[in-house]
């Protein structure tokens, strides 16, 4: 099950690939996992982007995944997904810059109600819980 909300015309534009991308990551996940005989409950997919000055297209850093969740605070420009049971794949966030943050809150018919909600709750540091940081019975 993949489910993600819209979040505006990039994203929207951009879902099917990255929907692709993180079906194809889940995968090669689960056969590193098959190969090695881990069990890997859940984990994170990290994609970081920015926009290049010079040409003005979006440029994607590769995905990095993680057993940890990164902190929605500690960059911008960012998306993350979480995976349970290697198959169970679940749309975290959506993080932008704070420009674009602030244009989403300011017209938000425009935009998502659920991705709206989120960027709000981001604002007001409602967006992590403790259960996200523990790793075997420890905040990792």
């Amino acid at each position: 099950m993949f489910s993600t909300p819209e979040v505006g015309e990039i994203l929207q534009a951009a879902m099917p690939k990255f929907k692709a991308h993180i079906e194809s990551i889940v995968q090669q996940q689960y056969d590193v996992c098959m190969k090695k005989g881990f069990h890997l409950p859940k984990y994170y997919i990290w994609i970081l982007y920015y926009k290049n000055n010079h040409t003005e297209k979006l440029v994607f850093r590769p995905a990095i995944v993680r057993v940890t969740r990164p902190s929605p605070y500690q960059d911008e420009d960012m998306f993350l997904w979480s995976v349970t049971n290697y198959d169970h794949v679940n749309f975290e966030y959506a993080i932008p810059k704070k420009e674009t943050l602030n244009y989403i809150l300011a017209n938000p018919d425009k935009f998502d109600k659920d991705h709206v909600k989120m960027l709000r709750d981001y604002c007001n540091d409602k967006i992590e819980k403790i259960q996200d940081y523990v790793i075997d019975g420890k905040i990792a």
